[in-house]
């Protein structure tokens, strides 16, 4: 039996443009340290314990892997933003959430406290999404059109972070150093920093799609340097080798 059951859902084409997904995870036996990778996305996580006990939190892009306890019995319920596309849900800028896990209601107040309850009574993940949909859509109305960082970081995710960061701020029409700010603001992530982190998360999409590994071939499909630096970013990415790292997922 697997010790975690995940399932991934989509949002409505309402909210498609900012929301990757909605998902769920039901812990069925202990984990001592389940793994979370960089992604370059923004996550609102809705957590109840077997106890009942029900807590909210925003969790910020990631710069390093994460590893954490899972209790058995505990569900977790959240919600998954694009890259560079969470920034108008909150008040503050997104770096301020970067490698940081905070409490919901630190950031939305009373509307947190209101939208956990919601959520917490919902009698089925359908129910819950819906209930979280309903609370976002009035913020996404307020945020048409899309910003030029939106624009530029959506193009960078289609490419997998396989492009020029000047290249992809003149198309933005924006400066490289407003460009580097507005990226910061946005996603929590420098330019840079944020291509690296959607190039590694392609790379492990595609070692998990076939059975066997050109390595070598792989570093140059993916836009590394040679099997080295694609070695070397998964060390940083990921705290292991990448064969040692897939063995984990």
């Amino acid at each position: 039996m697997n010790s975690t059951i995940y399932r991934e859902y989509a949002p409505t084409p309402q909210l498609a443009s900012h929301v990757e997904c909605f998902w769920s995870m039901r812990v069925m036996a202990p984990v001592a340290l389940y793994p979370v990778l960089p992604d370059g996305c923004v996550d609102i996580l809705f957590t109840r314990e077997r106890s009942g006990l029900l807590s909210s939190e925003a969790v910020g892009t990631m710069t390093r892997p994460g590893k954490f306890a899972l209790p058995s019995g505990r569900f977790v319920f959240g919600v998954r933003f694009r890259p560079g596309m969470a920034r108008g849900f909150f008040q503050s800028p997104i770096s301020a959430l970067t490698d940081r896990r905070i409490p919901l209601d630190s950031l939305w107040g009373s509307a947190a406290r209101q939208l956990e309850e919601q959520v917490g009574e919902a009698r089925s993940v359908g129910q819950a999404i819906a209930r979280l949909e309903a609370h976002l859509a009035p913020r996404l109305h307020a945020l048409l059109p899309a910003a030029p960082v939106e624009r530029a970081t959506a193009w960078l995710v289609a490419r997998a972070g396989a492009a020029s960061i000047a290249e992809v701020a003149q198309n933005a029409g924006l400066s490289a150093r407003n460009f580097r700010r507005l990226c910061l603001d946005a996603t929590g992530l420098t330019p840079k920093r944020l291509a690296r982190v959607l190039r590694f998360r392609h790379t492990v999409a595609l070692v998990q799609n076939r059975r066997t590994v050109d390595w070598a071939g792989l570093a140059v499909e993916c836009g590394f340097y040679d099997q080295a630096h694609l070695i070397n970013e998964f060390q940083e990415m990921a705290g292991a080798p990448p064969t040692q790292m897939m063995q984990r997922l």
